[in-house]
């Protein structure tokens, strides 16, 4: 066994150990994931403290930590031997410094510090006995967020921690996890590039993000400048639930970003579709949550008002997208064929970027957490303003993994060809391109409706007459919904 496969399996019994201790303390699955991710934030940002510390000492320059002294971690998570005073000092002490908006008892009113505030204020210490308390400090202090070895096991392990409390409360989680093969597979198709801004609105757990700061190291030999940009100028993003906000900004450290310019706020609410060229960005990616309604007072900043979150958000991704840039957002089959106001926004998509490219995904994709049918949408913002002149269409039946609840690894998966065939635009079973003209002609129906697909009942399997039934539930779903918010107005 190599020394890295050791410690893969000491750092796999460590998260587990400190799991085992919360649910002995009676801690559900979903609040300790909160717990471990605000105990791993702490750790990761005192080791953070102690390099810049080593390395204003080796250039003779000062460097005052922001959470020195007593706050340490470095320095109350060794008390373990008055675990009753550890938690007393944690839920009262260092809680107030964490949270007081008060500079005297606080971190200051400075970016870093609001951001300590956001999360703090959100998340609270769910250890009640200071025994308990002490045992869980002790298993995150072995580890070591300073080791490639440690923050890739780290990664995989809290990525499955995010399954679990995404399957184990689909309506809480369910809407802001994105399963990694789908995000992966998009990445090789939008490519983000070292010193272009990546932005994703709706960021959740961050997958998009730090999946694209993953690319950009593996496809990239970066400068020193580059890499202090790739810390702190190069990732953005918004998110309104703090839970998840946290969970986010954990797994961006975890993926080696300490610096990314994370917002808990509600992207739609400080909509503007006037947005200055230098503040757009290059890169945007997305899953933005659906079936939500938006307030019609909220709607006023949009240039096509809609209930539909998924409409306002595409809107939203519209106008921040700068000249030269690529987006790539999963949508709901609805979004590419409901009339009102998604069909105007379509149109608007079609005749001021570059819409190139639909990824129609099968309808069981995404559970367990939902089985509405998606389609990813990549599309540019040209230099020239030039607007769209065809779309290419993929039709994918096999992502890799069994459409049912426990989605098992199957044979076939097409993503491999798909990836193979996006860039020629290559015509075969699954794929083909359709004019803009015809799509014109059509209405801005953007569905994919595939050409050389046999529409016979007896020579359909019973599983895609199901996910067939149940598409066409949603498109009746969706407009009863569009109905609704016609009636409302």
């Amino acid at each position: 066994m190599t020394q890295i496969d050791h410690r893969r399996q000491e750092v796999q019994q460590i998260v587990k150990n400190a799991c085992d201790q919360l649910n002995a303390e009676g801690v559900d699955a979903r609040n300790y994931v909160e717990q471990l991710a605000w105990l791993f934030f702490l750790k990761a940002f005192d080791e953070a403290e102690s390099r810049r510390e080593q390395e204003a000492s080796f250039n003779d320059t000062p460097y005052e930590r922001r959470l020195g002294g007593e706050f340490a971690w470095s320095r109350w998570a060794k008390d373990t031997d008055h675990p009753d005073e550890m938690l007393e000092f944690v839920d009262g002490k260092l809680w107030i410094k964490l949270t007081s908006p008060d500079p005297s008892k606080g971190l200051g009113n400075d970016p870093l510090a609001q951001r300590f505030r956001r999360i703090f204020d959100n998340v609270r210490n769910y250890s009640r006995r200071g025994a308990g308390f002490a045992k869980v400090v002790q298993q995150v202090d072995k580890l070591h967020f300073s080791s490639e070895t440690d923050v890739i096991v780290l990664s995989e392990i809290y990525e499955d921690l995010l399954k679990r409390v995404a399957a184990d409360s689909a309506g809480y989680a369910g809407e802001f996890y994105t399963q990694r093969h789908i995000i992966r597979a998009i990445m090789q198709v939008v490519q983000p590039k070292s010193g272009e801004r990546v932005y994703d609105p709706c960021f959740g757990t961050a997958g998009f993000l730090g999946e694209a700061a993953d690319y950009v190291r593996r496809h990239s030999a970066l400068s020193s400048k580059q890499l202090y940009d790739l810390q702190h100028e190069t990732f953005y993003g918004s998110e309104i639930k703090p839970l998840t906000y946290l969970l986010g900004s954990m797994n961006m450290i975890l993926h080696g970003i300490e610096g990314a310019n994370l917002e808990l706020v509600n992207t739609l609410e400080v909509h503007s579709h006037n947005v200055a060229e230098k503040d757009k960005y290059r890169v945007i990616l997305a899953n933005p949550p659906y079936g939500g309604k938006m307030a019609q007072e909220l709607q006023t900043n949009f240039r096509v008002r809609s209930g539909a979150t998924e409409c306002l958000f595409l809107q939203h991704i519209m106008a921040n997208l700068a000249k030269g840039g690529r987006a790539a957002v999963i949508v709901p089959e609805g979004v590419l064929f409901r009339g009102g106001p998604d069909q105007k926004v379509r149109k608007e998509l079609l005749e001021q970027f570059r819409l190139h490219t639909i990824l129609s995904l099968p309808a069981g994709c995404f559970l367990p957490y939902t089985g509405v049918k998606t389609n990813v949408i990549f599309f540019d913002r040209a230099e020239d303003g030039s607007a769209t002149e065809s779309v290419w269409f993929y039709d994918l039946t096999n992502d890799g993994f069994e459409l049912k609840q426990t989605r098992r690894p199957v044979s076939g998966n097409q993503l491999p060809d798909f990836l193979a065939k996006w860039q020629e635009r290559a015509a075969s079973a699954n794929s083909w391109t359709v004019s803009a003209a015809d799509i014109l002609a059509r209405d801005y129906d953007l569905s994919a409706k595939n050409p050389n697909a046999v529409d016979s009942y007896e020579q359909r399997p019973a599983l895609d007459l199901i996910q067939s039934i149940r598409t066409k539930e949603d498109r009746i779903v969706d407009l009863l919904r569009e109905l609704e918010n016609l009636l409302e107005q």
